[in-house]
């Protein structure tokens, strides 16, 4: 049996993202509306349980993609393994 293989949706974009990722996190915190950017607390919260979790790599997770620090700071964003 053939194993598919996983489409990362950063690679496509990496040339946007600048070498800092907190940069970049802060960038798009900023364009988030402040009733949509989730508070400082539940970031950190949010990153403990990231931190924790086997598919964190690189501050990227591997379930999806995404840069965990982008979607932590999304008040409404859900783990894609719902875990927070």
């Amino acid at each position: 049996m053939a194993e598919e293989k996983r489409y990362c949706r950063l690679c496509d974009l990496i040339d946007d993202i600048p070498e800092d990722v907190g940069e970049y996190a802060q960038r798009l915190y900023d364009l988030l509306e402040p009733r949509d950017r989730a508070d400082e607390a539940l970031i950190r919260e949010r990153l403990a349980v990231c931190g924790a979790c086997p598919k964190l790599s690189a501050d990227t997770c591997l379930a999806c993609g995404c840069y965990v620090l982008i979607r932590a700071s999304a008040k409404s964003s859900r783990c894609p393994k719902k875990r927070w």
